[in-house]
């Protein structure tokens, strides 16, 4: 048995379906549509085109007026469209939701293997020819979805959120020419991308020790762009200070000013432009260097 087939049950389908279609097999087995389905493909079974059943269905899908291939389906999508049941049904999922359909494939996949059959196996160079001459092809065709103004857009974003996700939980991925880890200055631990960014907050925590500033915070909070559709989307500064007053400012630690920070400050200015940025470049960071003694954190990751 399999997936709570019987032996019967299988050589039945097998015997039926090529000749008397799905929804005979549905009414004799009592089973559901998907189970039906899923096993006739598990066992690559195809529906007989020279069958009785084919030839009656291609009948009445030549008739029909709403649909060639599916009436029943077309005639439940428009009555889902005028009750606004589609959005719903057609909607992006959420998070939790793929999350939770990623384990269950897992689970089933690990105790029944796959379902194609494909697991731990590769393409042949044929197919790989196909498949990079099929793409080139794709990316040629300005009329193709992919070269929508819409799915670039869609997928900058997607692009950009999963970034900031894998950085929050694998910080150590980035900047790999730089000397980085976790650091510990008083009652705060977080992971320092570049040993200036380690040194800048032994600074400010010398200057909220001096009652100076109120706190500081690493990577406190993430501003979004949201009028910008494609590139960059958002920014991460490296620090938020409170002032004793109560207001904050942000700091941004540079040791090289790349395109993209360049456009993530001028972005900040235009989206946000009553937040003040504290740029710390090079000729900043020597100074503070020279003061080094002062700040008791300093060197951590030196």
């Amino acid at each position: 048995m399999e997936n709570n087939w019987t032996k019967e049950e299988i050589e039945f389908l097998i015997k039926n379906y090529p000749q008397k279609g799905k929804m005979f097999c549905v009414d004799s087995l009592k089973k559901r549509e998907p189970q039906i389905r899923s096993m006739a493909a598990k066992l690559k079974l195809r529906i007989d085109k020279n069958s009785d059943f084919f030839k009656e269905f291609q009948y009445r899908a030549a008739k029909s007026k709403v649909g060639k291939k599916r009436p029943e389906h077309s005639e439940l999508m428009k009555k889902y469209t005028k009750e606004g049941r589609f959005e719903i049904l057609t909607g992006e999922r959420s998070e939790e939701q793929r999350k939770n359909i990623s384990e269950k494939a897992k689970k089933r996949i690990s105790k029944n293997g796959h379902p194609k059959g494909m697991l731990g196996k590769t393409h042949s160079d044929e197919n790989k020819l196909k498949l990079s001459e099929r793409t080139k092809k794709m990316w040629l065709d300005n009329t193709h979805i992919v070269n929508s103004i819409e799915h670039r857009q869609k997928r900058a974003k997607q692009q950009s959120e999963s970034m900031i996700q894998r950085l929050k939980n694998n910080p150590q991925n980035q900047y790999s020419r730089v000397k980085k880890g976790k650091v510990t200055i008083e009652d705060k631990t977080f992971f320092a991308r570049s040993r200036w960014e380690a040194n800048v907050a032994a600074y400010l925590q010398y200057l909220k020790e001096s009652e100076l500033i109120t706190d500081w915070e690493h990577e406190a909070e993430e501003y979004r762009f949201e009028a910008i559709k494609r590139g960059v989307m958002s920014y991460l500064p490296d620090f938020k200070v409170t002032r004793l007053n109560g207001s904050f400012y942000l700091i941004e630690v540079k040791g090289y000013m790349d395109d993209k920070s360049k456009t993530k400050l001028n972005r900040m200015k235009k989206y946000f432009p009553d937040i003040f940025i504290d740029l710390i470049e090079a000729k900043r960071y020597k100074q503070l260097q020279e003061n080094s003694s002062l700040f008791k954190w300093w060197g951590l990751l030196d």
